[in-house]
């Protein structure tokens, strides 16, 4: 058995016979939820011991996991995504929407599209980005960060002027608010340049296999010690 670390927040033990994994926020990933998400509840220590059939049978009465073949879903990921939606960190269709692009069933997709790793030790696993509401003040920071996001923004705050009585009412600030927040989330969902986390996966002889859930903020080491995790406990037919 693995040893468990103590850790403040939700911890999945996940058992199959005599093995057993952990999976649990790690510290990167919960300082990112702390600063970005205003309405995160704070996490008490709690423990769930799960097993994979248990698993596999929660993804399977879920309509976020409709039509997707769970057997090509590690553990370590359905793991991520119970203890993540029952803390209402996110909500599962935005986790497993990735997926259903990668496999064909949905072409609706704001984010970029996946790539490989660049730099050992996950050179040749794949990243795909997932998004969600918590994520829109980073994609409006991004925004504000282009080159065109200057003359935008001055265009805009032109247009409130015109349409307000001179001064700063409710034309103009409504206006404004609506032009600095709603259409670049458009326009970046349009261009596929919304941002998120990410979903690592394998292809294996023509197929994916979705092994774990990464934060930018992670250190490939700490990513990969997960990938490794979620190949030998679902012995996966191959070896990263």
């Amino acid at each position: 058995m693995r040893s468990l670390k103590s850790l403040r927040g939700q911890t999945v033990l996940v058992y199959e016979n005599t093995k057993l994994i952990e999976v649990i926020f790690t510290t990167s990933l919960r300082k990112l939820y702390s600063l970005h998400y205003i309405h995160t509840q704070s996490l008490k220590e709690e423990v769930v011991s799960l097993s994979r059939q248990e698993l596999l049978n929660w993804a399977s009465e879920s309509l976020a996991f409709y039509q997707l073949d769970l057997s090509r879903i590690s553990t370590v990921y359905l793991a991520q995504v119970y203890a993540l939606e029952s803390h209402r960190i996110f909500d599962s269709f935005d986790l497993t929407h990735p997926i259903k692009v990668l496999e064909g069933s949905t072409n609706l997709d704001g984010t970029p599209p996946a790539k490989q790793f660049k730099h050992a030790p996950l050179t040749g696993l794949y990243k795909k980005h997932f998004t969600s509401a918590r994520f829109i003040p980073q994609n409006l920071y991004n925004f504000q960060l282009s080159k065109f996001s200057d003359q935008y923004f001055q265009e805009a705050l032109d247009e409130a002027s015109r349409r307000s009585s001179g001064y700063v009412d409710d034309a103009f600030t409504g206006y404004l608010v609506h032009q600095m927040t709603i259409p670049p989330i458009e326009m970046r969902n349009r261009a596929n340049r919304l941002t998120g986390e990410w979903v690592v996966f394998h292809r294996h002889e023509g197929r994916n296999y979705y092994l774990t859930l990464a934060s930018h903020e992670e250190a490939n080491e700490a990513i990969h010690e997960r990938v490794v995790l979620a190949c030998d406990f679902d012995k996966f037919p191959f070896k990263v």
